[in-house]
């Protein structure tokens, strides 16, 4: 991000005050990735439980939700050797599902997109895992379980959002008697 910034500074894209905001928000995420840490374990924990038994997961997300639904699914694989898969949310449909829900705010188009894909695959009777913002109405209707995070720049959130997909797949690991350390 860092990089990003000062090359953004370099080539004239970005205002100094657009810079010094954004590194603010930067300074701000490790109290936000302490925040699912203090308030979302258990919740993990628990969704863990219920689903050690499941054969395969998938893991959807959109835009910056993308790259996060890759890293949970290579988490869950690496250190629990479960099947999954990550993909766009737009291709796919199936069973136990997990998706990184983008902010309404901002990117609303985005948000009602994985919305929708949420309602798609819960008619068709799937488990729903997400990753969303703090008390989005839209995310408590349709989920199952809801891996919240705090409000924090779109860009920035996948800081913050593949910490719950971590301890996810670290607490499948341990229920299945995997030695995390050692994938």
């Amino acid at each position: 991000y860092v990089l990003g910034l000062y090359l953004a500074q370099v080539k004239g894209a970005m205002y100094r005050d657009e810079i010094a905001q954004t590194l603010d928000s930067l300074k701000d995420m490790p109290r936000k990735i302490q925040w699912v840490l203090d308030t979302q374990t258990k919740t993990v924990q628990e969704a863990a439980k219920q689903m050690v038994d499941a054969k395969s997961f998938l893991f959807l997300g959109r835009h910056v939700g993308y790259p996060v639904a890759m890293e949970g699914a290579l988490k869950l694989k690496e250190i629990a050797y479960t099947f999954t898969e990550g993909f766009a949310a737009g291709e796919l449909k199936g069973e136990p599902v997990v998706f990184i829900v983008p902010p309404a705010r901002g990117r609303n188009v985005l948000h009602a997109k994985v919305i929708s894909g949420i309602e798609e695959v819960k008619a068709r009777g799937a488990y729903i895992i997400a990753v969303a913002e703090e008390n989005d109405p839209d995310v408590e209707r349709y989920a199952d379980v809801v891996f919240w995070r705090p409000a924090c720049p779109t860009l920035m959130s996948p800081l913050v959002d593949v910490v719950p997909l971590q301890l996810f797949a670290m607490d499948m690991a341990k229920l299945k008697n995997y030695d995390v350390d050692k994938p």
